[in-house]
């Protein structure tokens, strides 16, 4: 009979401090964010074709793979604004979210 009380109490232990749903779906979206994170770099090693550079090579990592991406895309939105600059709305875009990233900086001289 002491065994079944011992059980017991160890399975009101656990449930007691056993985490909230919160806490579960946090630590789901931050392991899904990991895996996410893993598999696009993965992506970006595979288009790269750093692969299939000599091991000797100092490129035949994952540094750089995403700075690289950020650059192809930034060419590419570029090309894709240049082209487009006589539509209003792609020059209005971009005076939008250009002033979206301003900081006013208010100096208050107090004497």
């Amino acid at each position: 009979m002491q065994t079944t009380r011992k059980k017991t109490k160890l399975s009101i232990c656990k449930n007691k401090h056993m985490p909230s749903t919160e806490q579960q779906e946090r630590v789901k979206r931050e392991v899904r964010l990991q895996k996410n994170r893993c598999d696009f770099m993965n992506h970006l090693y595979d288009r790269s074709g750093r692969h299939d550079l000599p091991h000797a090579h100092p490129h035949a990592t994952f540094t750089g793979l995403a700075d690289e991406l950020a650059l192809e895309l930034g060419r590419e939105i570029v090309s894709d604004m240049a082209e487009k600059w006589h539509i209003k709305n792609v020059r209005e875009g971009l005076e939008i979210r250009d002033n979206s990233k301003k900081v006013e900086i208010k100096n208050e001289d107090k004497n």
